[in-house]
């Protein structure tokens, strides 16, 4: 035993004696409750005990040590120590056990042990050694708290560092008091071009690199009384003595002691892409100052209204140049229209509310006081003033259109109007009288109806041509119009027909007009040729109560007129009612008929015309009469349709073709697609969709067999219903085409909206085409709107070579007519699509469908 040894024991011996004799002198109750007092502190001290046995087992522990495990005491009692020490610290534990009974001190160290309450727990552990190395006394210690600062620290730190080594920008840190540089990051080196020991322990002014940025002591100093410091296009000097414009922010802090950190971000890239900006921007001035549109920008500020910018191209639209515009900003205002100013303040209205407008186009006057067409478009800038956001600004263009206006008229004036006659056409008469029968129905007046055609019309065009039966018919449009008032109105429903309308005149007075009309007959223009007309006639209400109605009596009334030798007109009399009579009876027929399965369909086919190949086929109707035979589509179609009982043939009539062609498909005849001509009453039918739904999945076949064609009067009777119901049949995938393109509507703004794949120009265009020069006009007109619009084009009516030849020049894609085929019942339709390889492949012609 050492001295150091026995001093401590003899020590320890007369401490023992001295507890000894004080204990002896206090009462058994205040033993108790001393004993009481350091039972506490044993239990309940901040540190964990335990003692362990020589095997190191633990035979003892106070309940702060058994907390720390997450145990109850005797479940600890008797167990091992190293059971709760982590598995990586269980050899560090047995090291400190060794190192505590070899030096017979008291040893520490950290490591973990297993705990209930969390998984581990780090812990500094205090051991000391007694009873000659038999029992072990450990003090332990939670110190997870301070590990996961420490971590946290070093995390920090660590990211910090990262931050700072890989940072984009130049970092450099200066001691505040002597201005000596003691840490720079690898960026700032980098920019610099020299080496971090040539920068670190020098103060900042004296190095040139810095001295734009931190010229003098004094500089530095005079830095640090502000708050921080932002330098914005600064010069940052190089090794390479090239200098870096640099923007600079630098800022104090204490570390230790107080330091000032310089950021410095290189904005070369920044400078380039402002200067690229700046040159982007005149060039934008100098292109807004050349287009065609006039563009303006006007602030709002409480009120008043401040003019920023005016193009030069405001003089050329409006007649006044911008300095105009500055000294007045409500110039502009002034120029508009008075019968477009309402328009023009509900489309600003609309546009401050908020609320996204279409151009507009109104009128403005000009300098010189014409009035311009223009196409006005702005938008507004808003602003948070407040609780309220207000407007700040208002920028615009405005383009020229006055001449793309004078164009619309034109093309309005020709989709409306006969080109040849100039009078109004077909559908534009439907609406004119559409709202006379309802202006006479509220005023209980009469309307009569004049359906005229010239005699001997196509003689006169075959013998004569094409110039004089042009000449003719704008010599009959002169006359009628020469014949009637203003209130009146006078049609060319097409080829030979005229249609004259005439306000509140029943019988005597339609008779002195009619008369006048016939008079002396018409002469061609510049020719002594004469030619009689016959003249139907039909009275409202009388005679029908509805257009179609009135046009059909009259058609019917001219045709008795032609039927007596012409040169002469007839009313729609009782007589015609019997032969109503007889229609409604084969109406009733038409009714039977559709329970008696006596329609049939036959097919025409259609043509490519680049290859001579079969593109598809058409299913058009025939009636099998029991008495009359085999009765086509003129016959009846009109009776059923204004009866109602076309719809239901139109129902018959899908669910039919598609099982027709499933059953070619089961016959191995493939790629076979049918086109079918539906009715404006069908196709609005609330069934319509539900019909062709249920005959594609009832048999199976592609969308793509099955065609639907639409004249421009169906689509036209209905187009946003109609619109809708054609998107449908798009989305199903049916091919959708518009039949007898241009003799309808033919309104391009309708055109262009609609999901069509093709365009079908009617057969009346066809007829003597290569001679015919307004027909091979409206035929060009017609190929050239479904190129551009990406539209096939399929001509019907081809009856002859030179139809054919002209159709392929002009690049017509489709055609069909008799020069091909004729319709043809299903068993000979089939046995051609079985014989189609034999002669499509035939290298002696072009077209081998005629021989059949």
């Amino acid at each position: 035993m050492s001295d150091a040894d026995r001093k401590n024991a003899a020590n320890h011996s007369r401490q023992r004696k001295a507890f000894d004799s004080d204990n002896l002198s206090l009462s058994r109750e205040e033993l108790v409750r001393e004993l009481k007092v350091y039972a506490d502190l044993y239990e309940f001290s901040p540190l964990g005990h335990f003692t362990l046995d020589a095997d190191g087992k633990i035979r003892s522990v106070n309940s702060t040590g058994a907390g720390l495990i997450g145990r109850l005491r005797p479940e600890l009692l008797g167990i091992p120590f190293e059971q709760v020490v982590a598995e990586p610290s269980r050899a560090e534990f047995s090291a400190l056990l060794d190192d505590a009974r070899t030096s017979r001190a008291k040893t520490a160290c950290e490591l973990t042990l297993i705990s209930n309450s969390s998984d581990q727990l780090s812990v500094r552990i205090d051991v000391l050694c007694c009873k000659e190395g038999n029992e072990y006394r450990l003090s332990v210690l939670d110190i997870s708290k301070r590990k996961r600062s420490e971590q946290a620290l070093q995390r920090s730190e660590a990211r910090y560092r990262s931050l700072f080594e890989t940072a984009k920008d130049g970092i450099m840190i200066v001691e505040a008091e002597s201005g000596a540089i003691t840490e720079v990051n690898p960026f700032l080196v980098g920019m610099l071009g020299c080496g971090r020991d040539e920068l670190l322990g020098k103060t900042v002014w004296e190095l040139d690199f810095f001295a734009r940025i931190v010229p003098s002591a004094a500089d530095f100093k005079a830095m640090q009384q502000r708050e921080s410091f932002h330098g914005d296009d600064l010069q940052l000097g190089t090794l390479w003595g090239r200098d870096i414009p640099v923007e600079v922010v630098s800022n104090s802090y204490i570390d230790q002691s107080k330091v000032v950190q310089f950021n410095i971000r290189d904005i070369t890239i920044r400078k380039s892409a402002e200067e690229a900006l700046l040159s982007s921007e005149e060039q934008c001035r100098t292109i807004v100052s050349n287009i065609n549109e006039y563009v303006y920008s006007v602030r709002f500020e409480e009120g008043e209204i401040t003019s920023i910018y005016h193009s030069p191209k405001c003089f050329d639209i409006t007649g006044y140049a911008p300095e105009e515009y500055y000294r007045d900003p409500l110039l502009w205002f002034s120029m508009i229209h008075v019968e477009d100013r309402n328009l023009v303040v509900e489309f600003l209205n609309s546009i401050f509310a908020g609320v996204d407008q279409e151009p507009i186009r109104h009128r403005i006057l000009h300098k010189d006081g014409s009035v311009r067409w223009i196409l006005n478009n702005c938008s507004v800038q808003r602003q948070q003033r407040g609780d309220r956001l207000s407007i700040t600004r208002l920028d615009g263009f405005i383009l020229d259109i006055t001449d793309i206006k004078r164009a619309e008229e034109n093309i309005f004036f020709l989709a409306h109007h006969d080109p040849l006659t100039k009078l109004p056409n077909r559908s534009t008469l439907y609406e004119r009288m559409e709202q006379v029968i309802c202006a006479a129905q509220k005023s209980a007046r009469n309307v009569a109806l004049l359906f005229l055609d010239i005699d001997d019309f196509k003689q006169i065009n075959d013998s004569m041509g094409h110039d004089v039966g042009d000449r003719l018919l704008q010599s009959v449009a002169k006359k009628l119009n020469d014949c009637t008032r203003s209130c009146d109105v006078v049609s060319r429903l097409g080829g030979d027909e005229f249609v004259v309308m005439l306000w509140d005149c029943g019988v005597a007075e339609t008779t002195v007009v009619a008369e006048k009309i016939i008079g002396t007959g018409f002469q061609v223009m510049g020719s002594s040729v004469m030619v009689t007309p016959s003249i139907g006639i039909s009275i409202y209400p009388e005679d029908g109560r509805d257009y179609l109605t009135l046009l059909k009596h009259a058609d019917i009334a001219m045709y008795h007129a032609k039927k007596s030798g012409g040169n002469n007109f007839q009313f729609f009399t009782h007589k015609l009612n019997e032969m109503a009579h007889q229609r409604f009876m084969l109406e009733g027929e038409l009714r039977r008929a559709l329970d008696r399965n006596e329609f049939v369909l036959y097919y025409q086919p259609k043509v490519d015309l680049a290859t001579g190949r079969f593109s598809g086929m058409e299913a058009l109707i025939r009636w099998q009469h029991p008495v009359r035979g085999l009765m086509l589509p003129v016959s009846f179609i009109g009776i059923a349709e204004e009866s109602g009982i076309l719809t239901q043939i139109s129902k018959w009539i899908i669910p039919t073709v598609c099982r027709q062609i499933q059953q070619w498909q089961q016959q191995g005849i493939q790629s076979v697609s049918a086109a079918v001509n539906l009715s404006a009453s069908f196709f609005q039918h609330p069934d319509f969709e539900e019909t062709i739904e249920d005959s594609l999945l009832q048999t199976g076949i592609a969308p793509e067999c099955l065609e639907l064609e639409l004249t421009e009067a169906t689509i036209m009777s209905d187009p946003q219903r109609v619109l809708g119901s054609m998107a449908a049949m798009k989305a199903l995938g049916l091919q959708l085409s518009i039949d007898d393109f241009g003799t309808g509507y033919s309104s391009l703004s309708y055109l262009k909206k609609l999901p069509v794949d093709k365009l079908k120009i009617d057969q009346s265009f066809i007829h003597n085409i290569a001679r015919d020069a307004d027909n091979a006009a409206v035929v060009r007109a017609v190929i050239s709107i479904g190129r551009s619009m990406q539209l096939r084009v399929i001509a019907e009516g081809v009856e002859n070579a030179s139809q054919l030849a002209w159709l392929q020049a002009e690049g017509s894609e489709e055609a069909q007519g008799y020069y091909f085929s004729r319709p043809l019942p299903v068993a000979k339709m089939t046995s051609l699509l079985k014989q189609r390889a034999n002669f499509l492949h035939n290298p002696r012609g072009r077209m081998q469908l005629k021989m059949l």
